[in-house]
């Protein structure tokens, strides 16, 4: 009777190597699959915080209002960290009640402003909404009645545009300016950066152009 014949070293290693390769093909297949999952989950993110953001922005600027014949409509530039970020501050129509016993309409203050916080990449996105109050000379740091808007910022910018067509990258309806007094741009333009954390070279980008009715001239 012939004994039964094993497998030499050299057939082992052999079928060792041969499912080390299909294990490496394998994980590379999965690999490669969770990423492109993982980054089209951080693309559906970023749009979801950019169009949530812009279409909020979009509708307090387009109800800019004027109070007792002149309108109120100011930025401030802020330092966070190394960096000089703008904080906005205008009335609009646009008020959002979150309370019972709030009116539900009204001419609002209404203030975004960009802010650090522990433990979040980029800067967070505040909106205030402040009905009936008097924007005073001071600009607190923690504005009345403000909500967590969008996240992951890297930058927001703001572009003003007079009846003229003149671009200004600041605005002060209470300034020196004669161009500006009493007055709100006819056009603003948001430019909005989101981190890309796939590649923080490559930043999601959001841009819109909003005109607010209530600012132009007639016959504009």
């Amino acid at each position: 009777m012939k004994r039964p014949r094993g497998f030499t070293l050299l057939e082992v290693l052999i079928a060792v190597l041969i499912l080390g390769i299909v294990m490496t093909t394998v994980y590379a297949s999965y690999w490669g699959t969770f990423r492109v999952i993982g980054e089209t989950r951080s693309d559906a993110e970023a749009y979801g915080i950019g169009r949530t953001v812009l279409d909020r922005v979009t509708k307090d600027l387009a109800a800019t209002s004027p109070w007792a014949g002149a309108f109120f409509f100011q930025t401030r530039v802020q330092t966070l960290g190394r960096e000089e970020v703008v904080r906005l501050r205008f009335r609009s129509r646009a008020h959002l009640a979150f309370r019972e016993d709030e009116a539900p309409e009204g001419i609002a203050l209404i203030e975004y402003r960009l802010a650090e916080e522990t433990g979040k990449a980029g800067y967070v996105l505040w909106r205030s909404d402040s009905l009936f109050l008097d924007p005073g000379s001071g600009w607190p740091e923690t504005p009345r009645g403000g909500f967590l808007l969008g996240e992951r910022i890297e930058a927001l910018t703001w572009r003003f545009y007079d009846e003229r067509g003149r671009e200004y990258d600041r605005w002060d309806s209470e300034g020196g300016l004669e161009t500006q007094q009493s007055k709100a741009p006819v056009t603003v333009v948001v430019e909005l950066r989101l981190l890309n954390e796939a590649g923080r070279g490559r930043p999601y980008r959001f841009t819109t152009r909003i005109r607010l009715p209530l600012a132009q001239p007639e016959g504009f």
